[in-house]
């Protein structure tokens, strides 16, 4: 006789018993998350705003749960916008080899907030490997990006680098020009939330003709700009949703502003200095203080003009003079200036040297940073942890 087999089984879910465990599960996982992470978005931000910098990337190495949190794009916006400046060294630490010293650049985090003496713990960040060399020169810097140009025998190559996450991507190479022979810009335009490069010829191009042409990051293709026909005297500063550039238009001198959202150029005039086409590496534009600012170096000072009104000449203020005879800088010449949050002015020597002037007493200090024995660029800089892949379409 044969014997029937019995099948046991469970009975169906019901769909509350189904939601009743999905809830519990969630419940279980929320409760496995550190205690900081269970608190709601807008008290996390208000903690995390006010840690350093430095200790922020060391919380990412926490665990995944931190390292998740601290890259997802709408929690980072909000501690962004909020988020306290730094200051970007480009150092060149001395390493010890068999056949002797090699310099080695390297970039530096240093925290703004506190007070300049002595000298200054700076954190070391890591170099995605695609930079063929350590000769690289920082053009740009907004919303925690980088435009970078890595430079090897006489050839340029452009990247767009997080130096936070440690990742970069490669901007294509257009057709019938060389980077050598563009001055390059970075910006951003909010309304189409797109990232876009632009090249301007320098006067001693190779085909001697003026150009512009632009690249939407993330696309391959480079457009030609039509109808504005400019030299550029300097590397693009972003501000407003345009980029800047120092520049020659025919016989006019002056500021060319790029709409980064339309693509058009407009012309706004140069403050009242004496600008000297001979020596135009002695005119620094930047953006201080959120405005538009041309720094002049001459023999006998350094001075500071700031476009208070954005796009009105009138408005041009000489907002700091700084005499030679003060004693600030043996070289006569600079690579950057700007000011912190607290009205301090932070001075880069082209003798590698870091100063920073205090408007209040007119005294200098000198900052020396632990692991650096030579500056060879500085510039402000809004730390973001959002991965490139996150915020570059394309």
């Amino acid at each position: 006789m044969e014997k029937s087999e019995v099948c046991l089984s469970h009975p169906p879910k019901s769909i509350h018993g189904q939601a009743k465990q999905e809830e519990e599960e969630k419940e279980e996982k929320h409760d496995k998350k550190a205690y900081i992470l269970q608190l709601p978005d807008h008290i996390i931000v208000e903690i995390f705003c006010k840690i350093p910098t430095k200790t922020l990337i060391l919380c990412q190495c926490v665990c995944k749960d931190w390292h998740r949190f601290l890259s997802d794009i709408e929690f980072m916006r909000g501690l962004f916008s909020r988020t306290h400046t730094c200051l970007l060294v480009q150092g060149n630490p001395q390493i010890q080899c068999p056949w002797g010293w090699q310099i080695k650049h390297t970039h530096f985090l240093v925290g703004l907030k506190h007070k300049w003496n002595g000298n200054h713990v700076a954190l070391k960040l890591c170099r995605d490997p695609i930079f063929r060399t350590g000769d690289i020169h920082i053009v740009s810097s907004y919303n925690g990006l980088l435009l970078c140009e890595d430079r090897l025998m006489g050839s340029v190559s452009l990247y767009i680098s997080n130096p936070i996450t440690a990742e970069s991507l490669a901007i294509p190479k257009p057709s019938k020009i060389r980077f050598t022979n563009c001055y390059s810009g970075f910006g951003y335009s909010p309304i189409s939330d797109v990232y876009k490069v632009v090249l301007i010829n320098k006067p001693n191009n190779e085909s001697k003709e003026p150009g512009a042409r632009v690249l939407t990051v993330g696309c391959t293709t480079w457009r030609i700009i039509e109808g504005f026909e400019i030299f550029a005297l300097s590397y693009g500063t972003h501000h407003n949703g345009f980029i800047h550039w120092l520049g020659r238009r025919m016989d006019s001198l002056g500021i060319f502003a790029f709409d980064v959202e339309t693509e058009h150029f407009q012309q706004f005039p140069l403050p009242p200095c004496q600008f000297d086409m001979d020596n135009v590496p002695n005119y620094k534009l930047g953006v201080m203080k959120s405005c538009i600012s041309l720094t002049v170096h001459s023999l006998n000072s350094l001075t500071v003009w700031m476009m208070k009104e954005y796009g009105v000449k009138e408005s041009w203020t000489q907002e700091l003079e700084i005499c030679k005879n003060s004693g600030y800088c043996r070289s006569y010449y600079f690579k950057s200036v700007n000011f912190t949050e607290e009205g301090k002015v932070l001075i880069l020597g082209r003798d590698g040297c870091l100063r920073v002037y205090f408007p209040n007493t007119g005294g200098f200090a000198w900052i020396h940073i632990d692991g650096i024995s030579w500056n060879s660029g500085a510039l402000v800089h809004v730390p973001s942890f959002v991965s490139l892949k996150d915020v570059i379409r394309g």
